[in-house]
């Protein structure tokens, strides 16, 4: 047996059928160099795109949608999964590490102990925007901000104002955000911000050869330091849709968190390792940085996972194994996209028949049609196992949330889909404070009223012919989304 890993194994007769297909494209390309240049071309495209999708694993259905449209259009589907395709680089991980190295030379690891945690939970997100506008004023020597999105509105436009006014007191002001997520935002929005000695940075441009790797791996960390002492995470970007001063019926429900205390050394690490891949600068120029420590505040331990194509291998994917495989009495979970992997998924069915009390909440819809319809397949299926579904009605649930027993919380920028657990460049933190779970575990509570549970109408709904056909289309191309 290969393993295949978060997606279960390979058969020994996949593995032999798949290396003897590559045997077979090999002898005919050399057959073909002598005959026709062109087809020579086209049959090692073919090989190039059969090695990255084994290479990828991202499940064995993701061969069954490559497949087809390596054979018939080779020189396109080779350019593709140039630019968009693949999990992991190696140089980028290297240079991960070497930020560690630094770090590690320069200070002891992070202490993930001694810290105060905060729920930002309303529902309108205005107490993250509260907290930001108090952080971003107290801040008496470093700003470093991190977003997928940056929205040109009263929100984006609001931080940016503050940031640049910071930066013209001598505050250094550091933004960095997503070449995709806020496409076109920054050269528009932030000239005031740099026109004051403020640093702004896009992560990997999708343009070729201007990006570091696939343009499909997209940071959608959110992390916002202060000073090395506070820092908030979460799902929220920057604009109104996430967060504002008055309520409005266009706004996801979401929520943030603030973390003060040692944690926060680890926040700023990944800040770095990210600002050093956009900008090519040397983590040494970082040294003094680095080197800090805030003092124990509190008593919440919260300890940080980075995931994303830097790293070795899968570390939130790996953190939600250790956690469903060790569950003994509950699993909730928030998301706004539902689709696990293949082990995850298992090891959720498997709790809910053993008679766990396994919880899903989502979105009745959300923002992304196409991976609510390939959610409904996992979706019935845990049902059948035991699990309670719950669809949140009010608003887009955009929040990500998992609780294990009532003793440890993930939370961050991660959705329970394969592009977070496996693409996109992710930051988590496992929680382990009784207080903030219990406060969590609340706001969950209230969601729950604005929810409705999982219909048997529904149900029959999704095991129409049509309708399973649908799901099966959407659950092959889902990791491409």
């Amino acid at each position: 047996m290969v393993p295949f890993k978060g997606y279960g194994r390979l058969t020994r007769s996949t593995t032999l059928a798949l290396l003897a297909t590559l045997a077979v494209l090999v002898a005919g390309w050399t057959g073909l160099l002598k005959e026709n240049t062109l087809t020579a071309i086209e049959t090692g495209c073919k090989i190039y795109v059969l090695l990255r999708v084994m290479r990828a694993r991202i499940s064995p259905a993701y061969l069954l949608l490559w497949g087809p449209l390596t054979w018939f259009f080779p020189i396109p589907s080779a350019l593709v999964l140039f630019l968009f395709g693949g999990r992991k680089h190696s140089a980028l991980a290297a240079a991960k590490k070497e930020v560690s190295r630094v770090a590690w030379r320069l200070s002891d690891e992070p202490d993930f102990g001694g810290n105060r945690f905060r729920l930002l939970g309303d529902p309108h997100g205005r107490d993250t925007l509260e907290a930001l506008r108090s952080l971003i004023k107290g801040a008496q020597r470093r700003i470093s901000v991190s977003t997928y999105i940056l929205s040109d509105d009263a929100v984006g436009r609001e931080i940016v104002s503050l940031l640049t006014a910071r930066a013209k007191e001598g505050v250094e002001v550091r933004l960095l955000v997503d070449a995709i997520g806020s496409f076109g935002i920054p050269l528009r929005l932030c000239r005031p911000l740099q026109r004051a000695g403020g640093l702004v940075a896009r992560f990997n441009p999708a343009i070729p050869m201007q990006g570091k790797g696939s343009a499909n791996w997209r940071n959608h960390r959110k992390i916002a330091v202060f000073d090395g002492l506070s820092a908030i995470i979460g799902g929220q970007n920057l604009g109104m849709r996430y967060m504002g001063e008055k309520p409005s019926n266009r706004r996801f429900r979401d929520c943030s968190f603030l973390i003060t205390g040692p944690t926060v050394a680890a926040l700023e690490r990944v800040f770095i390792a990210d600002w050093c891949q956009a900008t090519d600068e040397s983590p040494m120029e970082f040294a003094s940085l680095l080197r800090e420590r805030a003092p124990r505040v509190g008593s919440a331990r919260v300890e940080i996972i980075a995931s994303g194509p830097d790293c070795e291998g899968d570390p939130l994917w790996e953190a939600y194994e250790k956690s469903f495989s060790g569950c003994r009495r509950s699993i909730t979970i928030v998301t706004p996209y539902f689709v696990p992997d293949r082990t995850l998924f298992a090891l959720l069915i498997t709790a809910a028949s053993a008679g766990r009390h396994v919880k899903i909440m989502v979105p009745r819809r959300s923002d992304h049609r196409l991976l609510d319809l390939a959610r409904r397949w996992y979706l019935r299926r845990l049902k059948e196992a035991g699990a309670e579904i719950l669809f949140f009605k009010p608003d887009v649930l955009h929040a990500k949330l998992v609780i294990v027993d009532g003793e440890e919380m993930v939370v961050g920028s991660a959705n329970l889909d394969m592009r977070s657990l496996f693409l996109n460049y992710e930051i988590g933190a496992i929680v382990r404070d009784p207080a903030a779970i219990e406060e969590v575990t609340t706001l969950i509570a209230g969601w729950e009223g604005e929810s409705t549970h999982y219909t048997q109408d529904l149900y029959r709904r999704d095991r129409t012919w049509t309708g399973r056909a649908i799901e099966a289309l959407a659950k092959v191309i889902s990791p491409l989304l």
